[in-house]
């Protein structure tokens, strides 16, 4: 079939039948769009012999962007590694550094007898492995099941902490860790070229369930199929396909946030709350019973940072909160080979994100993954946005996990239209009032008069590939790519809401540093639907940019984008919808058959 577009003030949106994405605009052929209705590019070419002029606004935010286009660390043999064209023409590059464990001992581990508690034994293996500067931990196949906590480093906050390691290899194909506390499982913290590869890991606990909905003369309730777990609530009740362990696309759900009153306990397994009234007679429903609690892995930074953390075909069956989760100022971030999938028994593998970043300096490679069965996004790779407040000359207060700014960090700053007003050098840390608010001075540089916003390029992640995942059969969306410099690149996705979706959101919630020089290439979409609720239309591929919140900014916040060759299956709405995009190109796409 003939592929349809516009050019318009607002979006490119690509659609699946003759119908419009919106009113006026003209029809389009084949390749080039922007925001406005004239082609511009995101770097303005300057004629030769003329002065150079500087570069403000979007503009200058672009270029800043193209100076980390590749990784530190030169691709080698022993390194993993994805290389690209990007949206700009330039070569791009991930490298993550594998353990060097030559010439050093190696530690081997067993299961305890008769299921006996594994944490004093896999604590002796990892003590002996940081005393002799590395190695590689054997870890013979077997379960290994985790009663008690950590007594070591920061005791009885994790199941396993993994701290201060420098080149170790965590070899434990066959071995099933199950983690029976609800604290996370790993803790990964201030480490060196560490991997852990081939461990299969769960909860013990049982996280999720399903139930039906009735309809009754006082009101809808929520009969669960199984009791209620010990020590368990109802935390999200959201429509579920019976039979198939899938999810339709509804904005139907009964969110109950900590601090809410539960719904009534009637007895028979059976609960009332005035929240259930949207669902309909008979709807058979998932339940998650935690909000946002434990994770499977949990890679944060504490006097130090982590750089080079592989996990390689590892299986994650069972969490509370996120199966994988990434905060940290190190770079070099691997998720390879590996499935997250719910394990027999559970509704969810992880009853939020599978893969979620909330910080890191780069390098992030998410590769030849099977991720199903999660509760919301299936990979999120963010970064944060700052409030700015209390501005003088050379100081300000930020807000939002300003813990993780540090004094000699780069921040950029933007006014309260998000656009970008240019960078300063911290130069001190004025005041620690909480984990999350914090006083800085900098160095001498533009004028911070009008800055509303702030990004540490220290926690911006960039040179970011999600290649060759499998991503279906799950609650919400796809990937979220919401920072520049990105490869999303023959996946196979099959998700109810948004397949791909490119975000900077600065007012709600606080992150994102555009899609900027991002391609999006090869892609096979199994999903016709996209994200429900808002005031303007998602497509199954979705650029956006808002400065408050759902409405789409005014001023540019993503591009230049690339968008080939990829295949969407069913669409029943636009396949690709694009808004504050300065420069998109799409080529060869397939919008429906």
């Amino acid at each position: 079939m003939k592929l349809r577009f516009r050019t318009m003030t607002a979006a490119l949106c690509l659609l699946p039948l003759i119908s419009a994405c919106s009113s006026g605009g003209g029809g389009g052929d084949n390749t080039v769009a922007s925001a406005t209705a004239s082609d511009t590019t995101a770097i303005k070419e300057q004629a030769v012999g003329t002065t150079p002029q500087p570069l403000t606004g979007f503009d200058a935010w672009v270029q800043r962007q193209y100076a980390d286009t590749l990784s530190p660390i030169n691709i080698a043999s022993t390194n993993l590694s994805q290389s690209w064209t990007g949206a700009n023409g330039k070569i791009a590059d991930v490298v993550v550094q594998l353990p060097k464990t030559a010439g050093k001992a190696t530690v081997a581990v067993s299961p305890p007898t008769a299921g006996a508690d594994a944490t004093p034994v896999l604590e002796a293996a990892l003590l002996k492995l940081r005393t002799q500067g590395g190695g590689v931990l054997q870890v013979a196949p077997g379960e290994y099941h985790f009663k008690t906590l950590n007594k070591i480093d920061r005791p009885g906050i994790v199941h396993v902490m993994l701290s201060r390691l420098n080149d170790v290899d965590i070899q434990g194909t066959g071995a099933t860790f199950i983690f029976e506390a609800k604290v996370d499982g790993f803790l990964i913290q201030d480490c060196n070229r560490l991997r852990i590869k081939g461990i299969t890991m769960r909860d013990a606990q049982t996280l999720s369930g399903t139930g039906r909905m009735h309809v009754t003369p006082d009101g809808t309730t929520l009969q669960l199929d199984n009791p209620l777990p010990p020590g368990a609530t109802i935390n999200w009740v959201q429509p579920m396909n019976e039979g198939s362990h899938t999810w339709p696309l509804s904005k139907v759900r009964a969110i109950f946030n900590l601090g809410m009153a539960q719904p009534t306990d009637l007895g028979n397994r059976t609960y009332a709350s005035s929240w259930f009234a949207p669902f309909a007679d008979n709807q058979f429903v998932s339940i998650r019973y935690t909000y946002y609690t434990s994770r499977s892995i949990y890679i944060r930074d504490d006097v130090g940072v982590n750089n080079d953390i592989v996990l390689d075909g590892v299986h994650l069956g069972t969490s509370g909160g996120l199966a994988v989760l990434v905060r940290s100022r190190g770079r070099g971030f691997a998720i390879v080979n590996s499935t997250i999938a719910a394990d027999p028994g559970q509704v969810f593998s992880s009853n939020y994100d599978g893969i979620h970043f909330v910080s890191a300096a780069g390098d992030v490679l998410i590769r030849n993954n099977k991720i199903s069965h999660v509760g919301d996004d299936q990979i999120n790779v963010r970064s944060l946005v700052h409030k700015v407040t209390n501005i003088t000359t050379d100081g300000a207060t930020l807000s939002n996990e300003a813990r993780l700014i540090s004094a000699g960090d780069e921040v950029a700053f933007f006014d309260a239209n998000g656009v970008y007003i240019g960078k300063r050098f911290i130069s001190a840390i004025v005041d620690s009032k909480s984990t999350d608010i914090r006083s800085y001075t900098f160095a001498p540089g533009v004028s911070i008069a009008q800055a509303a916003y702030a990004r540490d390029m220290q926690m911006t992640p960039r040179r970011v590939a999600v290649v060759g995942n499998t991503m279906v059969d799950s609650a919400g969306r796809g990937v979220l790519i919401q920072v520049p410099n990105a490869l999303v690149q023959n996946n196979t996705i099959r998700v109810p809401n948004t397949a791909i979706r490119l975000f900077t959101s600065y007012q709600q919630w606080q992150e994102g540093a555009g899609a900027i020089n991002v391609r999006i290439s090869g892609n096979t979409i199994d999903t016709g639907g996209a994200e429900l609720g808002h005031p303007y239309q998602f497509g199954i591929i979705t650029a956006s940019g808002e400065v408050a919140t759902n409405q789409v900014a005014t001023t540019f916040q993503n591009g230049p984008v690339v968008i080939e060759n990829n295949r969407f299956t069913a669409p029943t709405t636009s396949c690709i919808m694009l808004y504050a995009t300065m420069t998109a190109t799409q080529t060869g796409n397939t919008c429906g058959s």
